[in-house]
C-alpha cells in the first residue's frame, strides 16, 4: 500500500476546494499536467512554462513528467509541445452546492407560498406545513403543534432556522410521558459502563401524522434489530436461548414441594379425596395474567394443614429447676394476698428438673444450661412477675427492639393468669390451671407460660417470629447472640416453632441501605417482577390449550430437585426450582412463522414503567375541548 496516498503531495490536482476539474481528466482520466487555472480557463496548452537563463531559453519539465524534452522551448521562450485546449469542468463539490442552494431556496418560497395561501391549513389549497392527522390518543392529550414542534408559530423563518438547528423532538415527548429510567438510554436502563450504547430518541421508533387509526405504540422486529449487535432473523430462527433457569430465578416466598405432595402426599389413601384433580385445583386461571396464583390457604391447605397450627405453643416462661430458694416468703405472700406458709427447714428441693424457655433465657442474657448463673435472676422474674404481673417482661421485651413490641407480643396476656403462676412458682409449687386452653391464647399450666395459637395468620404467633429474627441480627454481645439465634432457631423450626409458621413461609436474608443483613419472612405470596422488560399472559395460553392441561406443557417436574435443601439456609439466590427451566424450543412448538406470532413485542417491552407525568394529568382535567389547531 502507498503510505503517501493521503499526504495531498502527489500533484497538483489535489486540491479540494478548487472549482474546476481538467476537461481531458473528465473524459478520458489523463488529466493534462498543469490543469485548469482559477478563473476556469485551459492551463495545459503547453507542458511546460521555459525559462531564459543569461542568453538562451531554457525547459523546466519536472523530472516526474519526463524531464526536459529532446526538442527545446522555441526561440522566443515557447514550449515546443503544445496541446490543445479543453473545456475545464465545475467540480462535484460546486455543483451540489449550487443545488443545495436552489433546494433551500425553492423550499423557502414553497413555504411562505403555502402559509400566503393557507395559513390554517383549510380547504382551498394544499398547506405542506399539515403534516395529517394526530392519532387518536395525542388528538385527544395535547393542544395542537406546539405541544411537540417548539418551532410552531415562528412563521417560515423560524421553520428555515429549525432545518439547520439539531432539534430533539423527544424533550417534548417527556413533558408528558415518564418512565422508570432514563429517557433517553436503551430501554430506560443505565446498562454497564464498558457496553457501547447509543443514545435513543422517540421518533426512532415511534410515527404520528398517519391518522386516528395508527397506533404509535407498535413497533416492528426489524426496528429492534437496528440497535441490537446481534441480530437474528426470527424468534424461530436465531433468537439466542432462554437463560439456564428461566423462568425461576427466584426462591419461592411460599415452601410447597410439588414433588412431594404430587408423588407422595396425595397418592396416599388418607388424603386421595382432599387431592386436587389437577393444577387448576390449587391454581387461580380466571384472570391469570403474568402468574398464575395459588388460592387461597383457607380453599386450598386448611383441610390438612390446619390443625397442625394450633398443635405448635410457644414457651414464653418455664419454671427451671432451681438451686436456692431466695425468695422473700413474707414479700411474696404479701404480693399475692394469700396466707403465710411457715418455710421448711428440709434442704430445699426445687419442684421442676427442666430447663429455662429459651426466649426467657434471652430476654435474662443467662445460659439455660448453668442453675448457678440464672438462678436468681429467673427467681427475681417469678417475684417480680407475682408482684407487677406482665410490667417486668414488657420492659425486658421492649427493650430489645428498636421500636416497642410488647404490645403486640403479649396481645392478650391476662395479667391475673401470670399473677397466679408466679405465685405457686415463688411457692416451689407447680400451678393448676383451672381449665384447658381449648381455642387458643395465653396460658399457664403447671410450670409454664404458653401461647397456643388459633389458627392461620394468628397475629402474636407471627409477632413473635419476627421478633426472633429482628434481635438474632442486632446483638453487639457475642453470648448475646448466641441466645438470640437459638432462640431464633427454634421459634423458626419447621416441627417446634410457634404455629409452624416457616414450614410453609420463607425466611430470607436482605441488606439494608447501610450495608447491614436483616432477616425476613416471606408472608406474602411474592409477585414477580424480576423481569420488568418481559410480557407474558398466561390467559391467552390457557385458553388456546385449556385449563388441564396447559400447565404439563411447559411446567415439567423435576424429580430430582433438592427443593426443599434449597430454603435451608436464608439466600434466596440459592436454589432449586420443583419444575426444569423452560427452553425456546417450547415456545417454537407454537411460534413460528406459519402458526403464531413472533414479533418481539409479543414477549419483550421496550419501555421500564411507562407512565404520565401529573401536570399532565391535572392539566387536562382543567382543560376545555381541545382543538387539533395546525
Amino acid at each position: 500500500m502507498d503510505t503517501d496516498k493521503f499526504n495531498h503531495d502527489q500533484s497538483r490536482y489535489e486540491r479540494p476546494n478548487f472549482p474546476y476539474r481538467c476537461g481531458r481528466g473528465a473524459l478520458w482520466r489523463t488529466p493534462c499536467n498543469n490543469g485548469p487555472k482559477i478563473d476556469g480557463s485551459c492551463g495545459g496548452t503547453q507542458d511546460c512554462e521555459p525559462f531564459f537563463k543569461k542568453d538562451r531559453w531554457l525547459c523546466r519539465r519536472d523530472k516526474r513528467f519526463g524531464g526536459a524534452c529532446a526538442e527545446g522551448p522555441g526561440p522566443r521562450g515557447e514550449c515546443s509541445w503544445q496541446r490543445p485546449p479543453c473545456a475545464p469542468r465545475k467540480t462535484l463539490r460546486v455543483i451540489r452546492g449550487r443545488i443545495a442552494f436552489l433546494a433551500v431556496v425553492a423550499i423557502v418560497a414553497l413555504l411562505a407560498s403555502s402559509q400566503a395561501l393557507n395559513p390554517d391549513g383549510g380547504s382551498g389549497f394544499v398547506s405542506i406545513s399539515d403534516a395529517g392527522p394526530l392519532s387518536k390518543a395525542h388528538k385527544k392529550f395535547t393542544e395542537g403543534c406546539s405541544s411537540c414542534h417548539a418551532v410552531y408559530g415562528q412563521g417560515p423563518a423560524g421553520w428555515v432556522k429549525a432545518v439547520f438547528t439539531q432539534l430533539d423532538i423527544s424533550e417534548r415527548c417527556v413533558n408528558c410521558h415518564s418512565f422508570g429510567g432514563p429517557d433517553s438510554m436503551a430501554h430506560n436502563n443505565d446498562l454497564a459502563k464498558d457496553r457501547e450504547v447509543r443514545k435513543t430518541e422517540c421518533i426512532m421508533c415511534h410515527r404520528e401524522h398517519s391518522g386516528e387509526k395508527m397506533s404509535t405504540r407498535q413497533s416492528t422486529s426489524e426496528q429492534c434489530n437496528t440497535c441490537h449487535k446481534n441480530k437474528f432473523e426470527s424468534f424461530s430462527r436465531g433468537h439466542p436461548e432462554f437463560p439456564d433457569r428461566y423462568p425461576y430465578f427466584e426462591r419461592n416466598a411460599i415452601k410447597f414441594d410439588h414433588g412431594s405432595h404430587l408423588k407422595k402426599h396425595f397418592e396416599n389413601p388418607k388424603f386421595t379425596e382432599k387431592a386436587p384433580t389437577s393444577c387448576i385445583g390449587c391454581h387461580k386461571v380466571t384472570l391469570s395474567d403474568r402468574e398464575v396464583r395459588p388460592q387461597a390457604y383457607e380453599t386450598i391447605c386448611v383441610d390438612c394443614h390446619g390443625s397442625q397450627i394450633t398443635k405448635k405453643d410457644l414457651v414464653l416462661v418455664r419454671l427451671p429447676e432451681l438451686v436456692n430458694d431466695l425468695i422473700d416468703r413474707d414479700a411474696l405472700v404479701q404480693a399475692c394476698n394469700s396466707l403465710a406458709e411457715e418455710k421448711s427447714d428440709e434442704e430445699f428441693l426445687s419442684v421442676s428438673t427442666e430447663m429455662p424457655a429459651l426466649v426467657s433465657a434471652f430476654l435474662l442474657n443467662v445460659p439455660e444450661d448453668d442453675p448457678e448463673t440464672y438462678d436468681q435472676p429467673l427467681q427475681e422474674l417469678i417475684f417480680s412477675m407475682a408482684e407487677e404481673s406482665h410490667s417486668s417482661i414488657e420492659d425486658m421485651v421492649n427493650s430489645q427492639t428498636e421500636k416497642p413490641m410488647a404490645d403486640q407480643l403479649l396481645e392478650g396476656l391476662n395479667p391475673e393468669v401470670l399473677k397466679r403462676a408466679a405465685c405457686s412458682w415463688g411457692l416451689n409449687l407447680e400451678y393448676e390451671s383451672p381449665a384447658e386452653a381449648k381455642f387458643g391464647g395465653w396460658y399457664a399450666d403447671m410450670l409454664e407460660i404458653r401461647y397456643k395459637p388459633m389458627g392461620h395468620r394468628d397475629p402474636v404467633a407471627k409477632s413473635w417470629v419476627e421478633f426472633a429474627l429482628a434481635v438474632s441480627t442486632s446483638q453487639d454481645d457475642e453470648d448475646k447472640m448466641a441466645r438470640a439465634i437459638a432462640m431464633r432457631d427454634q421459634m423458626i423450626s419447621p416441627k417446634y416453632g410457634v404455629g409452624g409458621c416457616v414450614k410453609c413461609h420463607a425466611v430470607s436474608e436482605t441488606t439494608t441501605t447501610d450495608g447491614k443483613k436483616k432477616l425476613g419472612i416471606e408472608w406474602k405470596y411474592k409477585e414477580a417482577n424480576d423481569r420488568p422488560h418481559s410480557d407474558y399472559s398466561h390467559t391467552s395460553h390457557i385458553e388456546i390449550m385449556g385449563n388441564k392441561s396447559s400447565c404439563s406443557n411447559c411446567h415439567i417436574l423435576d424429580a430430582k430437585a433438592e427443593y426443599m435443601s434449597s430454603f435451608k439456609g436464608f439466600d434466596a439466590s440459592k436454589w432449586s426450582s420443583n419444575f426444569s427451566s423452560i427452553k425456546r424450543q417450547t415456545c417454537v412448538q407454537c411460534h413460528t412463522e406459519s402458526q403464531i406470532n413472533q414479533d418481539c413485542q409479543s414477549c419483550h417491552v421496550y419501555h421500564l414503567n411507562p407512565g404520565f407525568k401529573k401536570k399532565m394529568v391535572s392539566a387536562k382535567r382543567q382543560m376545555p375541548e381541545i382543538k387539533n389547531d395546525k
